[in-house]
């Protein structure tokens, strides 16, 4: 048998991406003319920017690309809303939420992000009086607040990310505070972003500016201290002719020239035995639950960014070539809706019109 030389192997082009792109939910490069009122979100979930009071485009300061937002630090903010930023607090979530940000003035409390779903509570990463970072996770209280002392006149990186109840603040790559371990409070779909806005009243208006905000799901960018971005972050998966990736936080191989795209690729697949959930082969799956006859419980290693955010195409074997089987998601009978960790599957017998048991089941998940 010839081998296949790995030295053969030749990367063309010059453009590498983000392998983790398709798990970007909001991108805010905040390019544009300076005094627009309108700006584009440049994740694949293109969402819509609303601004309110005088926040504007300028060109006065930037991190990267000549021009970034700008806050009065009166009465501007911008809001964005999205389905999937509920996932965001969801319980055991995994996320990372980043920005630079410059303070034309520090004076009094300062809110960069924030995402109350009720006044019990939600999301905010701010600066605080005493001019520190923090955050509240839990509820209307800090759950991590910081130690360096912030400035005007000089680009701050801001970070928080976490993943299964843990959850780190850093600044400029270095973790402020301690790391929260707990749930997470109520978080609506909208986040305001430069101030906080809640019952008709506003909160600390941001004065300065902001640039370079993304916010990714189902990825802990950070778990430890690390440089901050040098660049500007990737607007795609990148033209992967250039760069393949094989590794173990990777999401696949990146070939292309759209770049890898997760949507594509299985998230999870199982192949096991349908009459008391064995398993044969898999990825992505810790172990198959046998409920009852033809009931089974998908288990994820890894869970999935929503528990909308994928879907599942599978078949069952038939026994003996007597009876015609299908599988189908168990919210077709009301038991259990799929959950961000697991997936619960059926076998029926359409002849005999119940659950049955049944030869090998195939079962794979798709989703961001």
């Amino acid at each position: 048998m010839r081998q296949f030389k790995l030295d053969k192997i030749k990367a063309t082009g010059t453009t590498v991406g983000d392998v983790h792109f398709p798990k970007v939910k909001l991108l805010l490069p905040f390019d544009g003319s300076n005094g627009a009122t309108s700006t584009t979100d440049s994740s694949n979930d293109n969402n819509s920017v609303t601004f309110v009071g005088t926040a504007q485009i300028s060109t006065a300061q930037s991190k990267f690309g000549g021009s970034s937002m700008l806050f009065d630090g009166d009465s501007d903010y911008l809001t964005v809303t999205n389905s999937s930023f509920s996932t965001f607090n969801a319980s055991g979530a995994t996320f990372t939420i980043e920005f630079w940000v410059y303070f034309n003035s520090i004076s009094g409390q300062q809110d960069f992000v924030m995402n109350y779903a009720n006044s019990s509570g939600g999301l905010v990463i701010r600066k605080t009086s005493g001019h520190v970072i923090q955050t509240n996770l839990s509820g209307d209280g800090a759950d991590i607040t910081g130690t360096t002392t912030v400035s005007a006149g000089q680009w701050y990186h801001v970070a928080l990310s976490g993943s299964s109840g843990s959850y780190k603040l850093f600044l400029n790559g270095t973790q402020e505070g301690s790391t929260y371990t707990g749930a997470l409070g109520a978080g609506s779909s909208t986040y305001q972003i430069g101030a906080f806005y809640w019952s008709g009243s506003l909160y600390g208006p941001l004065n300065g500016y902001l640039d370079d905000m993304r916010f990714t799901a189902g990825l802990a960018r950070y778990t430890s201290n690390f440089t901050p971005p040098t660049t500007a972050h990737s607007t795609s998966a990148g033209d992967v002719n250039k760069h393949i990736v094989v590794n173990s936080d990777a999401d696949g191989v990146a070939i292309g020239s759209g770049g890898i795209n997760q949507a594509r690729i299985a998230k999870a697949w199982v192949n096991f035995a349908g009459t008391n959930g064995s398993i044969n082969s898999s990825y992505n799956v810790s172990s198959v639950t046998d409920n009852a006859t033809g009931a089974f419980t998908v288990n994820f290693s890894t869970e999935m960014s929503g528990a909308t955010d994928y879907c599942c195409v599978g078949l069952a074997e038939y026994v003996n070539g007597s009876n015609g089987l299908h599988i189908y998601g168990a919210n077709s009978q009301g038991t259990s809706l799929p959950s961000t960790s697991a997936f619960r599957i059926h076998v029926l017998s359409y002849t005999a019109g119940v659950n049955a048991d049944s030869g090998p089941v195939h079962a794979a998940f798709f989703g961001n």
